[in-house]
């Protein structure tokens, strides 16, 4: 389990991090989205032990990762393309993970059968494509065999295959037991494999919590249904001052429970043919909570003159390649 709990943090004058707080439970996939700029990116390598927060604590498996006797073993790491070594192999890269987090050589063919890059191996990964790239490290976060996942980003520049095929991976991983935390502002494509999902929005999470139950939250209730007579349906219930709309080919009722709609359609002696309830997806949800929380910042005005380094450049921490600290 990853475990993130009260994390503040400031650049200059710039408030990055404000009371971040939330878990990526075991078995479960979830998804960290937030525009850019909102402290996803500084929130992971936090729990990656890359960078320290003014306070606040993240945990893996109840310790923090910078305590951890074989980090490789227990979180896969993987926070981007800039981390990667460009003038090895691929081959070579995960060889050098292997002798620095003290694990067996023996599996290098197999993770790179894994990721699909054994014929390639033995070229320089400045040679690959942002996909074969993201591969390599997802190949690197994988050497350890690690109890938990951490992956930044991973679909970017992958193709549809490839977007598949990783799907398909992180579900394996998280149907093994592994919590998977997984950034994307691919957010279509997280909704196919995030069990629940937290939203940062200006370094505060916003939203959290199942897919299911953050869709119920979001605005009033909406079912579509087909029957056998979808205009009387229709009919009958505009004249008692319900929405009605049509979407997909299917009649789109707004404020009227399920139940409520079927027992209708059956006391009409009407056939039903369909009947669910409209989900917000993951883009609305997001869209929706980003415009609320928005409106609820008091805005302020921009200083006269910004003060020197208040956006200071912070160079990359710790273990440059790998699967460590």
């Amino acid at each position: 389990m990853i475990e993130v709990q009260g994390l503040n943090k400031t650049y200059g004058q710039k408030q990055v991090l404000t009371n971040v707080s939330f878990r990526a439970e075991n078995g479960l996939v979830t998804g960290f989205v937030g525009p850019n700029g909102a402290g996803k990116s500084t929130t992971m390598r936090m729990i990656a032990a890359l960078e320290e927060p003014d306070s606040g604590t993240t945990l893996v498996d109840g310790q923090p990762f910078s305590k951890a006797a074989m980090p490789a073993q227990m979180l896969g790491v993987y926070l981007g393309s800039d981390y990667l070594p460009i003038h090895l192999t691929a081959a070579e890269y995960l060889a050098y993970v292997c002798t620095t987090n003290g694990l067996d050589k023996a599996s290098i063919p197999s993770l790179l059968q894994m990721v699909e890059l054994a014929h390639v191996a033995d070229k320089p990964i400045s040679s690959f494509s942002l996909g074969m790239r993201q591969r390599a490290g997802l190949a690197a976060a994988m050497a350890g065999n690690p109890a938990n996942l951490m992956l930044d980003e991973p679909v970017n520049g992958l193709d549809p295959m490839g977007v598949q095929w990783l799907r398909g991976v992180i579900r394996e991983q998280a149907r093994q037991g592994r919590a998977v935390l997984l950034s994307s502002h691919l957010l279509s494509e997280l909704e196919l494999v995030a069990d629940s999902v937290v939203m940062l929005d200006q370094g505060q999470v916003v939203r959290m919590g199942s897919m299911h139950a953050l869709a119920s939250q979001t605005g009033p209730l909406q079912v579509l249904m087909r029957t056998s007579n979808d205009q009387a349906v229709a009919n009958h219930l505009a004249q008692y001052g319900y929405q009605v709309g049509y979407a997909d080919g299917m009649l789109l009722v707004t404020g009227l429970a399920p139940e409520s709609l079927a027992n209708f359609v059956i006391k009409s002696n009407l056939q039903l043919y369909h009947l669910e309830v409209k989900r917000a997806s993951l883009e609305e949800l997001f869209m929706s909570t980003a415009t609320s929380f928005e409106s609820a910042v008091p805005t302020q005005a921009p200083p006269q003159s910004p003060p020197p380094q208040a956006y200071p450049y912070y160079p990359q921490q710790g273990q440059g390649v790998g699967n460590g600290r």
